[in-house]
């Protein structure tokens, strides 16, 4: 689950919390009630809460919801506009007692939109329900602001994007800043060009050249510490010992573990699973295995006779030898000579 805010508490003698807001609103399963709890546990006794703002929107019954926290927590509420306050986002800044925006930062409101589905009577209450989160909204714009109902209601009436100056003059943030190097953990391609510049570094300083790390020799003692791990991760705890002397590298281990896997899954199928642990202790070939174990199976399989029985002897069993007519003379012949 992905979170669109973090909440800190600063030291205890500074008496103060920061609300970070720096994706999309509650649309990936963190609701405001889960804001709302962390709020109060960052910022209980805080005197400040500094809402730190960079984002294009979301839910705006989260952004209501979050709105109204804010107000009615004790502290001192200030929001700083970090990039762009757009849509929800907007109406959560409207909730600082003093709002600051950088002087390339934007705020962008709009009328509250949602989507509906159903019957005419169902969309009708949808369409009522809207209607009383945009008269609600409209009024805390038009209070925070020093512009008439109807001129707020026709900036609201489309996507109105303000600068930071053009905010100020509404009435919509306190201060004006130096302007400052923005940075979104959003998509910003649906913005306005004019808006997506402040997300683009005016004068791109090309990197300092890094030297590419250099990799620690491993060490016998870690090597002998991360095989035994690997061969008891992988179920072969018995053979660490082993590999850890014949293995010099951990490719080696790994394609130890791989031989001892197939030898494992093998011996298993043929019923004979006994066998694996001394063919992994002699590290007997995948191939070498195969071959065993056919013999394995050969030596287990029934003897069956299918010849055909000696002419003129009837229902002879499988496998008994044929009697032939001139043994039994020769036998009659010496019985005869004995006597």
């Amino acid at each position: 689950m992905r979170s669109w805010y973090k909440i800190l508490a600063k030291a205890a003698d500074a008496k103060q919390a920061v609300v970070s807001i720096f994706d999309e609103i509650g649309f990936w399963g963190v609701t405001a009630s889960a804001f709302i709890a962390d709020l109060r546990a960052a910022a209980d006794g805080a005197e400040e809460i500094v809402v730190e703002i960079n984002s294009p929107g979301g839910s705006v019954f989260d952004a209501v919801a979050i709105y109204s926290a804010l107000r009615a927590h004790p502290a001192a509420v200030t929001v700083k506009v970090m990039g762009i306050a757009a849509s929800a986002a907007s109406y959560v800044a409207m909730a600082g007692d003093k709002i600051v925006m950088p002087s390339n930062a934007f705020l962008m409101v709009h009328n509250p939109m949602t989507f509906a589905f159903g019957n005419a009577d169902e969309l009708q209450d949808a369409v009522d329900g809207l209607r009383n989160v945009e008269a609600s909204m409209t009024a805390t714009y038009v209070k925070r602001s020093k512009k008439s109902e109807d001129e707020v209601k026709a900036i609201l009436a489309k996507d109105t994007y303000l600068s930071a100056a053009e905010a100020l003059e509404f009435g919509f943030c306190d201060e004006v800043t130096d302007e400052f190097r923005a940075t979104a953990a959003f998509e910003v391609d649906r913005l306005p060009e004019n808006v997506r510049a402040v997300f683009k570094a005016a004068d791109p300083v090309e990197p300092e050249p890094v030297d590419p790390p250099v990799d620690e020799p491993v060490t016998v003692a870690s090597l002998i510490v991360q095989i035994t791990a690997q061969a008891t991760e992988a179920g072969f705890a018995d053979h660490a010992a082993a590999w850890a002397v014949s293995c010099t590298s951990l490719d080696a281990v790994q394609a130890a573990i791989a031989v001892a896997r197939d030898t494992t899954d093998l011996c298993a199928l043929v019923g004979a699973p006994e066998k694996a642990k001394q063919f992994i202790a002699k590290s007997t070939p995948v191939a070498d295995v195969r071959v065993a174990l056919a013999a394995h199976l050969a030596d287990k399989a029934p003897v069956i006779d299918n010849a055909p029985p000696a002419p003129g002897v009837a229902n002879q069993a499988p496998g008994t030898k044929a009697v032939k007519t001139a043994d039994i003379w020769a036998k009659h012949r010496q019985n005869q000579r004995s006597t």
